[in-house]
């Protein structure tokens, strides 16, 4: 397979290139986000007070995990039960939950207590926004109780940071993180590029991904010259909402205000982030189909997509085409920018949140995490799957590097896994990392986000797809689909979902 970085020093080795991102990373984030101040805290509990091995506590767990690093995860709750849980009297049970969505919907019900749901779980999978909702119940643990300021400095500050909200309430763990890249089939990139000289530098941009994206649709179009626009879709994008959040502070705004606990609508920018992806879209020379863009990879209905570095493990290793199968090589690159813009990369993950309970479920909850977040479990659980590990002691280069060598080693989706290392690391070395801050009911944000983006490009291809079969060409297409038009009306149902919601919001005008 080929693996490819566009922004590595070939004369840098491997090794030492992965060494100056380790150290640069930890300097750049000890310098760039602050350790959380410290609060009023009180020692962790003695444990042989409220910890019995003759009467071990069962500490319930929630996550949405799956395939690989669902069985990760339940192998290291049973080294743990045999181990230190056998010790301390601490038996955790984990329990897959489904989807995010559908663990924060069982969540936000055993916390409210809805008729017929389950019992609070005692630890779960939690990304902030839900976090804030659950702790408005004065149903959540502040971690601070738990965890001494010596032992939050053992992990890496702008990871740590996003768990801890007003009042400096350490509310969320962090257990692996990641961020979004650029994935390729780099088998049919390389054919494509050697007929038109598309270089991986034009994808730098999302405009520059947007018009090699229409090079590709014209390019395969052309090869069938008897047939008009049957030209094929080059990238798509696994989050709409992460396009659209990212892009804002790209181009140096915040749509999310946790101060002022509003969305800030800004629209000179919106509509530049409108016309990539509506556009794009509107034209085919975007696509998306199903849940994961990888899937489009595997049917070869697109060549690249943006996604977590997390789902590196699912890049497909073939494709099926023409009913044969035929294996592909991988290539990842950064994440675009806009063109002017700063270059901002999301940051994102779920942590663990600890639901409020007993002295004992609380304080086995709480060993239970700091284990699992120790260098050994953590880099393996991390990195099975492109997950970066969040204690600056698990980037120590011979752990990391050993690890790394392992995965090189195995299956071609592991290799896939470690190739993205490189690039992963030094997108979060070279780059600023982003992740909003949110205020109770922002997060229903992504969703209208989602769905209402989702609907506008549909609409517009719907039309574009009209035109298309009555012979129209690209530009008399461009023109009648009224983008200006489309655009106020997407702003308008933005607008009215966010009042229908309850949330609040501002629009910056065009100047």
């Amino acid at each position: 397979m080929i693996y490819y970085s566009y922004c590595l020093e070939v004369t840098m080795s491997r090794n030492n290139f992965l060494s100056y991102l380790i150290v640069l990373i930890l300097f750049l984030t000890a310098c760039t986000s602050p350790t959380p101040v410290p609060g009023k805290q009180t020692a962790t509990p003695a444990n042989d007070a409220v910890l019995n091995p003759k009467e071990p506590v069962q500490v319930v767990l929630w996550h949405y995990y799956v395939s690989e690093n669902q069985q990760m995860l339940e192998d290291a709750v049973r080294q743990f039960n045999q181990s230190i849980g056998a010790e301390q009297g601490i038996i955790i049970e984990s329990i897959a939950k489904g989807s995010i969505a559908e663990l924060e919907t069982a969540v936000s019900n055993s916390a409210k207590g809805v008729i017929n749901s389950e019992p609070m779980p005692d630890i779960f999978s939690s990304y902030p926004d839900k976090a804030i909702e659950i702790d408005a119940l004065n149903m959540l643990t502040d971690l601070n109780q738990y965890f001494t300021e010596q032992e939050k400095q053992e992990y890496i500050p702008s990871f740590l940071s996003d768990g801890v909200f007003q009042n400096n309430r350490f509310l969320i763990l962090p257990i692996v993180k990641s961020t979004e890249l650029l994935y390729l089939n780099a088998s049919a990139w390389k054919q494509f590029a050697a007929a038109t000289g598309a270089k991986p530098e034009d994808l730098a941009t999302w405009e520059g991904l947007l018009e090699t994206s229409r090079q590709y649709y014209m390019w395969t179009d052309a090869q069938t010259p008897d047939i008009l626009w049957d030209g094929k879709s080059m990238a798509g994008l696994d989050s709409i909402p992460n396009f659209v959040l990212v892009g804002n502070k790209q181009l140096d705004a915040d749509m999310v205000d946790a101060d002022h606990k509003e969305i800030i609508l800004n629209l000179p920018i919106l509509r530049k982030i409108f016309d990539i992806y509506v556009g794009g879209m509107a034209m085919e020379y975007f696509n998306a189909s199903g849940k994961f863009r990888s899937d489009n990879i595997k049917s070869g209905e697109l060549i690249a997509y943006t996604g977590s570095s997390s789902s590196a493990a699912y890049f497909p290793i073939w494709i099926e085409q023409n009913n044969s199968r035929q294996d592909i090589d991988f290539m990842a690159l950064p994440y675009p920018t806009f063109a002017g813009g700063a270059s901002y990369a999301i940051q994102q993950g779920a942590g663990m949140c600890i639901a409020k309970s007993t002295p004992a479920k609380e304080l086995g909850a709480a060993l239970f995490l700091k284990w699992f977040t120790a260098q050994a479990q953590n880099v393996n659980f991390a990195m099975s799957s492109g997950y970066l590990p969040v204690k600056t002691a698990a980037y120590n280069d011979q752990y990391l590097q050993e690890a790394l060598n392992k995965l090189r080693q195995g299956s071609a989706g592991q290799k896939n896994v470690a190739a993205v290392y490189n690039i992963a690391l030094e997108q979060i070395a070279t780059r600023h990392t982003y992740a909003a801050k949110p205020f109770a009911g922002s997060y229903k944000l992504r969703f209208i986000l989602q769905s209402t983006l989702s609907e506008a490009a549909e609409a517009a291809k719907k039309e574009a797809l009209s035109m298309k079969s009555k012979g129209l060409g690209e530009t008399e297409i461009v023109s009648a689909l009224d983008m200006d038009t489309r655009f106020q009306n997407w702003i308008r149902t933005l607008q009215n979902k966010l009042d229908n919601e309850g949330v609040a919001h501002r629009s910056v005008p065009v100047q």
